[in-house]
């Protein structure tokens, strides 16, 4: 039953509250409204729709972006970054997606990530902007390569992270101490972040009003088309029976 002491106005109110943020809705369903969770096994935004939301950019940085991040992605062959721009409501743009091709353990395939976290990014005032902090995923590469980048760069601006392990994480879990390689190996429940993301990119902006946790594309083909779309939809929700127990797991699209 729904808490006893509520009003249904004060309800509908933290009802509205929760929307695009998964994991505030589940509270509110498991804790106001005292019934379970379930999550909802398949459903994932249609990404010929989303690379259809295409936005004219004011500048690189739009108006109401605060702050920049990144996440690099780390393949045998090549390394994948895309930088994002957060306003109020953790409302979010995509800045750029830069592919650095090249063997991820060869210098000048480093020198030229190196390069793409010094990139700065020029708001509409002429002010430039610099990436503050960047996530870097250790995942089927050596990790001392990442350690060794998060040393050089900051040990706050570069956070080696790597994907838990457990289902229902939280999004980050950064550690209060340094490991024994001296940095900040911060563990992603994975799981989480996608289940939130996803339910960020169904949110649809209305012209230039703010819209808390929504998710923004730019009209540039450079940095976000159909391709583009596809990979940040490329998984869904699958269960499966894993050592005798059903599961709720990601898995790529078939």
């Amino acid at each position: 039953a729904y808490s006893p002491f509520t009003t249904w106005v004060q309800i509908v109110k933290d009802w509205m509250k929760t929307k695009g943020d998964t994991g505030k809705r589940k509270t509110f369903v498991n804790t106001t409204l005292g019934e379970t969770w379930e999550a909802k096994i398949g459903e994932r935004p249609d990404a010929e729709v989303m690379a259809e939301r295409k936005e004219h950019y004011s500048a690189p940085v739009p108006d109401r972006v605060a702050y920049l991040t990144a996440g690099i992605d780390s393949q045998l062959e090549r390394y994948e970054m895309r930088v994002w721009g957060w306003g109020p409501g953790e409302e979010s743009w995509l800045i750029d997606r830069q592919i650095i091709m090249g063997r991820h353990d060869d210098e000048q395939t480093l020198l030229r990530v190196d390069e793409s976290i010094n990139k700065t990014y020029t708001r509409r005032n002429g002010a430039e902007m610099s990436i503050s902090r960047i996530c870097w995923d250790i995942g089927g590469i050596d990790p001392t390569i990442v350690y060794e980048r998060s040393k050089k760069h900051g040990l706050f601006r570069v956070i080696p992270i790597k994907g838990a392990s457990v289902y229902g994480k939280p999004v980050a879990s950064m550690p209060r101490k340094r490991n024994k390689n001296g940095v900040y190996l911060t563990e992603i429940g994975t799981d989480t972040a996608k289940e939130q993301i996803y339910n960020r990119f169904t949110l649809t902006p209305e012209g230039d009003e703010p819209l808390p946790g929504a998710v923004h594309f730019p009209n540039n083909p450079d940095i976000f088309d159909l391709t583009e779309a596809q990979q940040l939809t490329a998984e869904e929700q699958v269960e499966k029976w894993v050592d005798g127990r059903k599961k709720i797991l990601w898995d790529s699209k078939k």
